[in-house]
């Protein structure tokens, strides 16, 4: 029996970080095989997604109770919620469920992590993203016979050919219209490396840095060199410009959280909602602006507009709602599970480490500054990462914790 514990406990932070790993890496795999053996449909990639997503749910079972029962719960909770929203507008999208589940399964894989497989694993995974994004900058005609993403995204997603209107078989976001803002001038397109979209590349770079932060004083000098280094090369290679503001606030203020509670996250979403009113009420933001303004605008504006049985997310139409992420996820979720979700997760307590109080204060931070704008980090190919370093973070706190004498 001793045997089979130990054995157990060896395997099972292995298959979650090869499950971390399998979120980056399964859409190129798709895309690969949608290109050069078979076409792929959009209910393979929901599948796919969807074992990836109860693989790391079943992890939990593995874990300690004081570790693992807030997150069943949670995920309990919120499958009761989809399915009355499901039953009030008579049809039920296992997408629905499935963004929503993510949140708990993956962190429930982070409390699974080992600190040194963990560490060395994202340090492995960056290498490789970075690799192939200098390769799609330098021959964008490689990278595009390999993956064929217009293929795979008409194929998997629905999106119509013609809208990839910056030709090739890059991604349709692979150019700007009004050129690049960090190398323009240089002939490059938006790189997507392996997430083959630019914007899932930005916010990874945004993640990482979140998880630099977090292990900062585990990591060697050389690994921090790297982290940072190649994480700017991520921002340029992709164009973000979301991501390279975000994390330039992150290198001012993650700083201070290391003497913040972690608890005081909570006020970031009035905190937010204030001044994006009070931005409107002095006409500060632009709804129709394709600028960060005119996004920013956008997102209030959706935000402002939505009927009751839409905020209840019980409309049986769903609008489109890209540009607006915060919209987007109460128009499918409801309201009541966008802010019971929003404290839980900014309320649970993660101790007083420091690295541990920066991954949460930059976890709910990004939240807070990418979904006004975007619903992009909703995707697996980012929140994953960053779920799993939450939940990481969250039992490193824990361990911490029960370890330490009374005083």
């Amino acid at each position: 029996m001793q045997g089979a514990g130990d054995m157990l406990r060896a395997v099972v932070p292995v298959a979650a970080m090869a499950l971390l790993a399998a979120t980056v890496l399964f859409n190129p795999f798709l895309a690969w095989v949608n290109s050069h053996v078979a076409p792929m449909s959009g209910s393979i990639v929901s599948v796919m997604q969807g074992g990836i997503v109860i693989s790391a749910l079943l992890l939990g079972l593995f874990q300690p109770v004081a570790l693992a029962a807030r997150w069943w719960t949670l995920a309990a909770l919120l499958v009761m919620a989809v399915l009355l929203t499901s039953a009030i507008r008579a049809q039920f999208n296992p997408k629905i469920l499935g963004d929503v589940l993510l949140i708990p399964a993956f962190i429930l894989l982070g409390t699974a992590l080992r600190a040194d497989l963990f560490r060395r694993s994202v340090l492995v995974m960056q290498a490789c993203i970075l690799l192939v994004g200098m390769w799609e900058l330098a021959r964008p005609d490689q990278y595009g016979a390999f993956f064929n993403v217009v293929d795979y995204y008409v194929n998997t997603r629905g999106y119509d050919a013609d809208a990839f209107w910056a030709g090739g078989s890059l991604f349709l976001s692979s150019e700007r219209p009004g050129g690049r803002l960090l190398l323009n001038g240089f002939g490059f397109h938006r790189g997507s490396s392996l997430f083959l979209e630019p914007v899932s590349l930005g916010n990874w770079a945004v993640v990482v840095t979140i998880f630099t932060a977090a292990c900062w004083r585990e990591l060697s000098r050389w690994g921090r060199a790297f982290m940072v280094a190649s994480t700017f090369a991520l921002l340029v290679i992709c164009d973000g410009r979301l991501g390279m503001t975000v994390i330039l606030l992150f290198c001012l203020y993650l700083p201070l959280c290391r003497y913040l509670p972690d608890r005081w996250s909570a006020i970031y979403l009035p905190v937010m909602l204030g001044l994006l009113w009070l931005g409107d009420a002095f006409g500060l933001l632009m709804p129709n602006g394709d600028n960060f303004a005119g996004r920013l605008g956008i997102g209030l504006h959706a935000l402002g507009t939505m009927d009751a049985a839409a905020l209840l997310g019980v409309s049986p139409e769903f609008a489109r709602l890209d540009d607006a992420g915060w919209a987007d996820f109460i128009q499918s979720q409801s309201v009541l599970i966008a802010l019971g979700l929003w404290l839980a997760l900014s309320l649970t307590g993660f101790g007083r480490a420091p690295g541990d109080r920066m991954a949460k204060h930059g976890t709910m931070l990004f939240l807070i500054l990418c979904l006004p704008i975007s619903n992009s980090l909703l995707s697996i190919k980012t929140a994953a990462l960053m779920w799993a370093l939450y939940g990481f973070c969250f039992a490193r706190g824990r361990r911490a914790a029960d370890s330490t004498p009374p005083a």
